[in-house]
């Protein structure tokens, strides 16, 4: 047995590894990374994420219809 350690760029490539192991009946653990530790990480993403979350709590938001992200 050996073990293999892949670094997935994108959700979609990891998305893709796991089906493609899970076809095969590999098991496998996953290491999620913990994304709000990172985005506290440094001071200035804290502020930063602190400010958008006063921003979200005031109504200061743009809604965006789903249909509407991906036109040019």
């Amino acid at each position: 047995m050996a073990t293999i350690t892949i670094h997935t760029a994108n959700t979609d490539q990891d998305t893709a590894i796991r089906l493609f192991l899970d076809a095969l009946y590999v098991e496998y653990k996953s290491d999620e990374v913990d994304d709000t530790k990172y985005l506290l990480s440094t001071s200035a993403n804290a502020d930063h994420l602190k400010k958008s979350i006063e921003q979200m709590e005031a109504g200061e938001v743009t809604k965006v219809n789903l249909d509407d992200i991906w036109k040019p």
